[in-house]
């Protein structure tokens, strides 16, 4: 009778190595766990650490509701936003602080306030929330946003004295004839077929066409390429500096393009500069031809005679005069 003798298996005899084995194997996985629970934990703190520095200083500012880290009151602001602000107001008083996104801001709902804000200290809170579109279709250079300073009040004299002065009115009466006796035209040729007429969008056509030739010669409402060209890039302009660009709001958003906003008016800007460009370059060139000689001078020639003048308080470039041009046609010919 063979006795066999029983065998120790060999994870029992060799445990010491096993387990070091089976530590090693599970190293890996206790090092991730460690540091995903310290990614969480930074995370954590630095979510609170924004959230005390942006309400650090809530104390000396109007009362408002609590914001949250990196979006503010955004999550609080309804499709109506005024709505918003009534529903804040009513909560907080008439004057309340808001934070959208990283941009801090005040609300004021009351004349009484709304006139200490935009009258009694209009200088300190007259300069204009830029954005990224605006930046860059008006080439940093537009009046319209413009803080006060030398240029602002540059722009501001030669509108009021040389392009709004009585002078420059009483050149441009023609054209308001014209314009009229045309509008004035459409009513009594669709009066005598009987066709209704939209007065809202012909009234629209009237002021865009005498604004458009005071301000460039031009016909808005024409049926040329040049002027269907002018309308349709004024109108992208217009709807691009009314959408909302996540990227103006939240600051390391900035870089970063969303839905193409970025792309899509630098494709504007490049358009709008060709066409610019092209109406500046044949301007010149007529007047070079005329000598300087002009009936009648719209916006645009006393914007080239302040370019040609070296003795101007304000040098400007033709950047100015593109912004100035686009921001003015951008505020009339919306039709």
């Amino acid at each position: 009778m063979v006795i066999r003798k029983h065998r120790i298996p060999w994870y029992r005899r060799n445990k010491k190595i096993c387990v070091s084995l089976y530590s090693s194997c599970l190293l890996p996985f206790w090092l991730c766990n460690m540091i995903f629970e310290l990614i969480i934990a930074g995370f954590a703190i630095l979510l609170l650490t924004v959230f005390i520095l942006t309400n650090k200083g809530h104390g000396s500012l109007p009362p408002g509701p609590t914001p949250l880290p990196i979006i503010g009151h955004l999550h609080l602001l309804q499709p109506l936003i005024h709505h918003s602000f009534r529903d804040f107001c009513s909560c907080y008083g008439p004057l309340i602080y808001l934070r959208l996104g990283s941009v801090p801001c005040v609300v004021a709902s009351t004349p009484e306030l709304a006139r200490e804000l935009l009258k009694t200290n209009d200088l300190t809170f007259s300069s204009r929330k830029h954005s990224l579109a605006i930046d860059h279709l008006t080439y940093s250079s537009s009046f319209a946003f413009a803080p006060y300073g030398p240029y602002w009040r540059f722009i501001k004299k030669l509108s009021t004295f040389e392009f709004l002065g009585n002078r420059a009115l009483n050149q441009f009466l023609p054209v308001r004839r014209k314009e009229l006796r045309q509008f004035i035209g459409v009513l009594h040729d669709k009066s005598k077929v009987c066709e209704s007429v939209n007065v809202t969008e012909e009234l629209l056509n009237l002021s865009s066409n005498i604004i458009s030739q005071i301000i460039l010669s031009l016909r808005c409402s024409g049926t040329d390429n040049e002027a269907e060209g002018v309308r349709t890039l004024v109108r992208e302009v217009t709807q691009i500096f009314g959408e909302f660009n996540v990227s103006d709001f939240i600051w390391f958003c900035r870089n970063l393009d969303f839905r193409g906003y970025r792309k899509k008016f630098e494709d504007v800007h490049r358009r709008y500069d060709a066409l610019l460009e092209n109406i500046i370059t044949n301007r010149e060139i007529e007047r070079k031809k005329s000598g300087g000689e002009y009936k009648v001078k719209d916006l645009l020639d006393m914007m080239l005679d302040a370019l040609e003048d070296k003795s101007s308080e304000v040098e400007l470039t033709r950047e100015h005069i593109k912004a100035l041009v686009l921001v003015r046609k951008t505020l009339y010919i919306k039709n």
